[in-house]
């Protein structure tokens, strides 16, 4: 159990990052200094320092949380679960979970990926996407063999991914969790009949 000192420094970390991505989202990365979080949050820089060395640290901390969470319910897709779903015409909890993890970080999402936050962020994202989720749906199909059709598909599939997790981040007040996750199955599902639409 943590002890009073230690809940204490975790809640002033919390609050470092919370002024941090209002920051960032407000001015942009590079107009943000420890003056300006310290000042947000009503510390002094000594204790911001007590935490991380510099802004640059705070930015990779919290990309590598976010990071490390997204793995972890991506980790739990499996493909042939996902495939039934979609053919049920049932929605797949871990997509679900996903979005979720969207909405509860949609502040710091939206900062980082954001014009004036960090471009090397969402190349991060696409990395976590293809390795972890797609490669094991490429893998699948016979044209996998082949270098230059996993590394594009890849890439066609990881910017899609992004360009929907952007667009609902810069309207996620208009679609909940469950909303999106049933626009995502109807994507899915469109995908899934291309081929049915254009042979008619």
């Amino acid at each position: 159990m943590a002890t009073i000192h230690e809940q204490k420094a975790q809640k002033t970390k919390l609050q470092i990052q919370q002024h941090f991505i209002a920051l960032v989202e407000k001015e942009g990365f590079q107009h943000v200094s420890v003056k300006k979080i310290a000042d947000r949050a009503s510390i002094n820089r000594g204790t911001f320092y007590l935490h991380y060395a510099d802004k640059y640290e705070l930015m990779d901390h919290l990309q590598q949380e976010l990071l490390a969470e997204l793995q972890l319910r991506i980790t739990s897709i499996l493909p042939k679960e996902a495939f039934l779903a979609l053919h049920q015409q049932q929605l797949y909890p871990p997509f679900i979970a996903i979005f979720q993890f969207i909405s509860e970080h949609a502040s710091a999402l939206r900062a980082i990926l954001g014009d004036h936050g960090d471009p090397s962020f969402a190349k991060k994202l696409k990395h976590v996407f293809g390795e972890i989720l797609l490669e094991r749906l490429i893998r699948q199909h016979p044209a996998a063999q082949n270098d230059a059709f996993r590394n594009y598909m890849h890439a066609f599939m990881t910017s899609a991914i992004l360009g929907v997790i952007q667009e609902w981040l810069d309207n996620c007040e208009e679609q909940t969790v469950e909303e999106m996750a049933k626009i995502h199955f109807q994507i899915l599902n469109f995908i899934s009949h291309l081929r049915a639409f254009i042979e008619k």
